[in-house]
């Protein structure tokens, strides 16, 4: 393959994925760099980030979370799956738009700053993950297109589902990809690809080790209740605990290493329910699944079924509790979902794999 250089442009470092990209494409001979421009207040790392001012106040977290909650109750299941046309987005009145230009202006500088010290002129292909520009108008990405620069947009989460496309970026695009199931469903010309991570230091719970203890032990890690599902998880829970002896963790606001540290002394992982934060899992589960958990979680529009040898237990909040009530009873079922559980995340999310996938993708449309 011709070695190729690639930048990667983000809003941010969402769950740690673009870094993951360019850590593979790195890895595999290409020279990737990311530059971010908001930091994300979890532990995953970065590259070049211009940490630009982004209320965090407990006023502006409740508009953002209200704002949230909103979006999320008009997506029913029913209407996630039945929806199969993207928006476009477009700023809701003058007052966003204006807000919009003056916080572009005023990051400005330091944005260009950046550019230049990473010499962007010199790359061959120009990332923009979320498959938006930093500039309103786009006008970046469309210079970038008419110096002969090859432009993907990667698309993550609610990119798609409540922010909608971005016009001129998707005209002006050599390829679309995304880590997200449903938005294959939504827009005519995307290819999925499987988000690389990389497990090398998430040790595998040994069966002995798995076995040891009086009580099982259940995990729940949510980076937002609502999103989540956790009302709905909680009260599976409490059914639960009326007929097993069991301990459930709930385990929030605390640093990535020190989850993963408490998800290796339990035995089972719920990670959502309700598809509100996505189509069925994300890096919460690889690092379960990873370490051997049977790991249970919800999906729509079809994924559970579509999902190469899916190795998750599938569970709704109307079938939570008797799931978990099966696997609490079953050692059997536990022990089999272990086995398969880290060799399904080596086989379709290892940089290997989604490299090769990746670069069949730049290949099929004329990148490299």
């Amino acid at each position: 393959m011709n070695k190729r250089s690639v930048l990667h442009i983000a809003p941010e470092n969402t769950a740690g994925v673009p870094y993951n990209v360019m850590n593979m494409q790195n890895m595999f001979g290409m020279t990737a760099r990311l530059l971010t421009f908001y930091k994300i207040p979890y532990d995953f790392p970065e590259d070049v980030c211009l940490n630009l001012p982004l209320p965090r106040s407990k006023v502006a977290m409740k508009w953002r979370e209200f704002k949230q909650n909103n979006l999320q109750s008009k997506m029913k299941t029913e209407q996630i799956d039945k929806w199969t046309h993207l928006p476009y987005f477009a700023p809701k009145n003058q007052a966003e738009k204006a807000y919009m230009k003056l916080r572009e202006n005023r990051n400005k500088p330091k944005f260009l700053k950046a550019l230049e010290e990473m010499n962007a002129e010199s790359f061959d292909i120009i990332h923009f993950d979320g498959g938006i520009d930093f500039f309103s108008d786009s006008h970046l990405a469309k210079a970038f297109k008419l110096k002969g620069k090859k432009i993907v947009n990667c698309y993550f989460g609610d990119d798609l589902r409540t922010r909608g496309i971005v016009r001129e970026m998707d005209e002006i695009s050599d390829l679309n990809l995304t880590f997200e199931y449903d938005h294959t469903l939504r827009h005519p010309d995307i290819s999925f690809l499987f988000f690389p991570f990389d497990n090398s230091s998430i040790p595998y719970i040994a069966d002995e080790e798995y076995r040891a203890g009086d009580k099982l032990r259940i995990i729940h890690s949510p980076t937002h209740r609502i999103v989540k599902g956790t009302p709905e998880i909680l009260a599976a829970i409490e059914k639960v605990k009326e007929q097993k002896d069991i301990e459930f963790l709930l385990v929030e606001n605390t640093p990535r290493d020190e989850v993963l540290k408490i998800k290796q002394t339990c035995h089972i992982a719920i990670d959502q329910i309700g598809n509100r934060g996505g189509t069925g899992y994300g890096i919460n589960s690889l690092e379960t699944l990873s370490m051997g958990l049977p790991t249970i979680t919800d999906m729509n529009c079809g994924m559970d079924t579509w999902l190469p040898e899916n190795p998750f237990i599938v569970a709704d909040k109307d079938t939570l509790a008797d799931k978990l009530i099966e696997l609490i009873d079953n050692e059997e079922l536990r022990m089999a979902k272990r086995a398969e559980s880290r060799k399904w995340v080596d086989k379709y999310h290892s940089y290997s794999s989604v490299f090769a996938k990746l670069t069949e993708y730049y290949q099929k449309a004329g990148i490299i």
